[in-house]
C-alpha cells in the first residue's frame, strides 16, 4: 500500500487534476484508492461531482477532532470504480490556523489514515496538497510513503522544486520520517512549443530518471471532464488527457512494484 502526496508549493500546475486521474487510473485496474482533497479550495471535491457546500462534514473536521469524526466517516465513493473521496471544504483554511498551536499538529493526518486502514484496505492513498508549505502541506508529506510533483516547463519552475526539496529535508529531519519521491511529472505541455521542450529537457537533466516518461499535455477535454464532476477516463476515453493518465498509472505502477 503507498500513500502519496501529490505536492507542489505552487499553483496552476496541475495537482488536483492529477490526483484525480491519476486515482481513477489505478481504481479502473482494480485498486482499492483513496482521494484525500487537503486544500481548502477544494477543487478536487467539486471535480468529482460532489459540492462542499452541502456536505456536513469534511476532512477538517476528522484533523480537528478525530475521536468524533474518523477519516471512514467522511469518505465518498466516486462512480462504480473502487475509487473514494475525502472531501476537502473551504473550513480547511480555519483548521490549519486552529492547528497551529496544536500538541503533534503534524501528524494528525497520518493517525487518521493509520486508524483507517484498521478498519478498511486500500491499496493506494493519494493526497492532493495545497499549493502553500503551511500545516496541511506537512500533514500530508508527514503522512506519506512516497511524493509526487508535478511541474510546468517553465524556467520558475526550478525555483520553486528547490524551496520544497528543502523544506522536505527539514521535515524529515525533525519529525523523524521517511519519505520518497516516486517522481517529479511535467504537466501541461504545449505540442510544437519549442520553449517547453527546451525546459522539459532541462529538468530530464536535472533531476535524471526521477522524472516520468510520460507526460500530460494540455488538453480541454480535462477541463471539461472536471466541469462534469468526472475523471476523464469516464468522460471521454479516446482524449489525450485519458491517454496521458493512463500512461502515468502504468508508469507509477512499474515504479512502485520496483
Amino acid at each position: 500500500m503507498k500513500i502519496v502526496s501529490v505536492v507542489n508549493q505552487k499553483g496552476g500546475v496541475a495537482k488536483t487534476t492529477t490526483t484525480a486521474n491519476l486515482g481513477a487510473s489505478l481504481a479502473a485496474r482494480g485498486y482499492r484508492t483513496l482521494l484525500i482533497d487537503l486544500d481548502p479550495q477544494a477543487n478536487l471535491t467539486m471535480g468529482l461531482g460532489i459540492e462542499w457546500s452541502e456536505l456536513q462534514c469534511g476532512l477538517h473536521n476528522v484533523l480537528l477532532d478525530p475521536d468524533e469524526t474518523p477519516l471512514e466517516s467522511v469518505l465518498h465513493q466516486i462512480s462504480d470504480l473502487p475509487l473514494y473521496l475525502a472531501p476537502g471544504h473551504l473550513n480547511l483554511a480555519d483548521c490549519e490556523v486552529m492547528l497551529m498551536p496544536a500538541a503533534g499538529r503534524a501528524y494528525r493526518l497520518r493517525n487518521a489514515i493509520e486508524s483507517l486502514l484498521e478498519k478498511q484496505k486500500f491499496d493506494w492513498i493519494l493526497i492532493d496538497c495545497p499549493p502553500s508549505l503551511g500545516t496541511l502541506t506537512q500533514n500530508g508529506i508527514v503522512a506519506s510513503s512516497h511524493l509526487l510533483i508535478p511541474t510546468e516547463p517553465k524556467f520558475y519552475a526550478f525555483a520553486g522544486m528547490d524551496t520544497l526539496n528543502r523544506m522536505i529535508l527539514a521535515l524529515t529531519k525533525d519529525l523523524r520520517f521517511k519519505v520518497e519521491l516516486l517522481g517529479v511529472l511535467i504537466t501541461m505541455v504545449e505540442r510544437g512549443t519549442r520553449l517547453h521542450q527546451t525546459i522539459s529537457q532541462e529538468i530530464r537533466e536535472r533531476f535524471g530518471d526521477k522524472v516520468f516518461e510520460t507526460m500530460i499535455y494540455k488538453n480541454v477535454r480535462l477541463s471539461e471532464s472536471e466541469a462534469e464532476g468526472k475523471p476523464i477516463i469516464l468522460f471521454d476515453r479516446r482524449a489525450t488527457g485519458s491517454q496521458n493518465y493512463e500512461a502515468l498509472a502504468e508508469e507509477v505502477l512499474a515504479r512502485a512494484a520496483k
